[in-house]
């Protein structure tokens, strides 16, 4: 009987696809359970705001520290640790006895997520050739998009038929899987011991986001007290602070001088508006389904099943397509299309039908996203040296948590007899600003060297 024999490279894309994956479930299958949860534990919707953004919060704080880490202890070293984090927090979550308890293990969650996503993706940077790397990236984005089918569609169903408490019980078999799967294939490397942690500079950036996100979710919901207006003050005060220290610190948590690279910034800029269009419109659209129009947790879950499909079967060739031909049109088009998709669904309500109501505006919105994708996470990659691949992996993550955390709590603004209205038209727009950018600045990425 023949041994079969799976090559190391595969197994390396494989652990980048799982880790990865484990992480984007955490930040997507929740928002199917909000409405249970606010059922079971009575909380309301800024607490739900606070389930969803206290996750975002820390990932996107952290992210940065985590691809510094990785650079600094090894990317194999922080996989493995932060992977088996992610495993007992999620257990931890699932024993949550009020909202208090669940936004705080949910921040802590997203801490384990900061360190396991950049390190991820990083992985197909450092360890795979660089003739595979445009390949690999569409290959990821494929195979993260079918998990992301299936992960809303089983914890939508684990919620009608248990309770919110087992979509983070879903989470562990797959940590698991990335465990092994890591211990496996990634190769060890030394600790770099030239390599320094900015550690004024991680606290900076988790207290600008901090303070930005509780002004945005209290203020709203409590007529604006002096509090929040301080904590949106101090935000930005320490974003100030923050971009002053990285351009004077020894060892800065972000290299600037990667955007000097017309790519890298475009990419990411690109990247945050488009993200953010995401994550607002997949936390109103989960959450409104259910609410105004009716749908199960199963049903809403089942909802973006085509886009993940059109996402699995077509990212690789969009990959192939735009390493040839450069990323330009990909990534402006394909933003273009989501903003048509997502305002074709602005009119959701109780009589709205899957067939004629949500499936053309899905599909709109997934072609749009299998334009962009792959395209825009290989040209953030590609424009970094090898070494540098890290933080560059971080910089292009931290901006994609970071944009959903600001719009979700942006959300409350108008109240939220009017959250989905305003919500929908502030995602339309920040898409459209996406491709705008694309088309503006982005030119045919080459690796840096």
């Amino acid at each position: 009987m023949r041994r079969l024999v799976i090559s190391r490279d595969v197994l390396v894309i494989a652990a980048a696809i799982v880790g990865s994956s484990v992480v984007m479930l955490g930040e997507s299958v929740v928002t199917l359970a909000l409405p249970s949860i606010a059922r079971t534990l009575q909380v309301p919707f800024a607490s739900l705001q606070w389930v969803v953004d206290g996750y975002n919060l820390t990932l996107s704080s952290f992210i940065l520290f985590g691809g510094s880490l990785g650079d600094l202890l090894g990317l194999r070293r922080v996989y493995l640790w932060s992977a088996c984090a992610f495993l007992l927090l999620s257990l931890v979550c699932a024993l949550a006895w009020n909202g208090l308890t669940l936004i705080v293990f949910r921040a802590l969650l997203g801490v384990a997520g900061a360190l396991l996503t950049p390190v991820s993706l990083a992985v197909l940077n450092a360890q795979l050739p660089k003739d595979m790397r445009s390949r690999a990236v569409g290959y990821w984005t494929a195979a993260t998009s079918i998990v992301l089918a299936l992960g809303p569609l089983v914890g939508g169903y684990l919620v009608d038929l248990f309770t919110w408490r087992a979509i983070f019980l879903f989470n562990v078999p797959l940590a698991l899987i990335a465990i092994g799967i890591g211990y496996a294939a990634l190769e060890k490397t030394p600790i770099g011991r030239d390599i320094s942690i900015d550690w004024f500079g991680a606290i900076l950036a988790f207290l600008f986001l901090a303070g930005l996100t509780y002004g945005l979710i209290e203020g709203p919901a409590n007529s604006w007290p002096p509090a929040t207006i301080g904590a949106l003050v101090a935000g930005a005060a320490c974003f100030v602070a923050f971009v002053w220290w990285e351009r004077r610190a020894r060892h800065p948590l972000i290299d600037l001088s990667l955007f000097r690279n017309r790519n890298f910034s475009a990419t990411n800029s690109a990247t945050l508006l488009l993200y953010a269009a995401f994550g607002g419109f997949g936390f109103l659209f989960s959450y409104f389904l259910q609410t105004a129009a009716g749908y199960s947790a199963t049903a809403a879950g089942a909802a973006f099943l085509p886009l993940s499909v059109m996402l699995a079967f077509l990212s690789g060739t969009v990959g192939e397509y735009s390493s040839r031909i450069g990323p330009r049109w990909f990534m402006t088009l394909g933003p273009l299309l989501c903003s048509a998709g997502m305002l074709s669904l602005l009119s959701l309500g109780p009589h709205t039908t899957y067939l004629s109501g949500v499936l053309p505006g899905v599909l709109l919105f997934g072609a749009g996203l299998v334009l962009t994708v792959a395209p825009l996470t290989a040209t953030a990659l590609n424009s970094a040296p090898d070494e540098k691949s890290g933080i560059a992996s971080a910089i292009n993550n931290g901006v994609a948590t970071a944009g959903p955390l600001i719009v979700i709590a942006l959300l409350g603004l108008g109240g939220l007899e009017h959250a989905y209205v305003f919500g929908v038209w502030l995602c339309v727009v920040l898409a459209a600003l996406a491709g705008l950018v694309s088309f503006a600045f982005v030119r045919k990425a080459k690796a840096s060297s």
